[in-house]
């Protein structure tokens, strides 16, 4: 499963990348939890992405200069910076989610729906062992 997973992460990439839009999939997914959220900060982005804050801040300053994300300051903590998508965020979250979308329904095609069901099944059965 592993290198399935591994495969359709490369496969999104070099499609991100054919949009002319230079973003890893770690980008893609922080973008994601941004577009998702409101008021969300560094520290939270660093929790659900399971990485160290110093690390979630380089992606940060990188998608800043990229015009991707704002930081505003917290109304009730002026140390604590919220992470906000720009509109020109939004439309890349919104052109890689249709990039993802394609990909997926491509991957799918000669999979009947019933095969589709058991696969569901297997993986819920799985999740509930975790």
């Amino acid at each position: 499963m592993g290198a399935v997973i591994k495969s359709i992460g490369k496969l999104i990439d070099q499609s991100v990348m054919d949009e002319g839009i230079e973003l890893s999939m770690e980008y893609f997914i922080l973008l994601n939890i941004l577009y998702d959220r409101d008021n969300i900060i560094q520290n939270d982005l660093a929790n659900l992405m399971h990485k160290d804050k110093s690390a979630i801040l380089r992606q940060i300053d990188l998608l800043e200069k990229k015009k991707l994300v704002v930081r505003i300051n917290d109304s009730v903590d002026r140390r604590k910076k919220i992470i906000m998508l720009t509109k020109d965020g939004m439309k890349t979250v919104e052109r890689l989610r249709e990039v993802e979308a394609d990909i997926f329904n491509s991957l799918l095609k000669g999979i009947s729906e019933e095969d589709l069901k058991i696969f569901d099944s297997v993986l819920n059965k799985m999740r509930a062992q975790v």
